[in-house]
């Protein structure tokens, strides 16, 4: 009898550990989108293109945008109005860095 109640421990085990990873794999596959630049996009553009972007967040990178001037590095975006490292790690791939330095910049 106690092997039993071993065996279905085990196998409930091993279920339960797959289906954490199937859902880690699902969220993963979740965020497909297209790189933006940053210093460029719009509202729209921003919500077309990064997954899971809200408008109010969107909104709050572009204001942050035309207050303080272009994204100098990504982790400007720590001073935006409800991002947080956790989505700033999620969607940097998403976030392009372009003409920083002005219009005369080769960068």
């Amino acid at each position: 009898m106690r092997k039993k109640v071993v065996v279905w421990i085990c196998v409930l085990s091993a279920l339960f550990i797959c289906n954490m990873f199937a859902g880690t794999v699902q969220a993963a596959e979740a965020l497909k989108g297209k790189s933006v630049n940053i210093n460029k996009a719009t509202v729209e553009d921003l919500m077309k293109n990064i997954p899971l972007m809200t408008p109010e967040l969107a909104k709050s990178i572009v204001k942050y945008r035309k207050d303080n001037g272009d994204y100098q590095q990504l982790e400007e975006l720590l001073q935006v109005k409800g991002m947080n490292r956790t989505l700033l790690k999620k969607w940097d791939k998403f976030f392009e860095l372009e003409g920083i330095g002005g219009k005369d910049c080769t960068c």
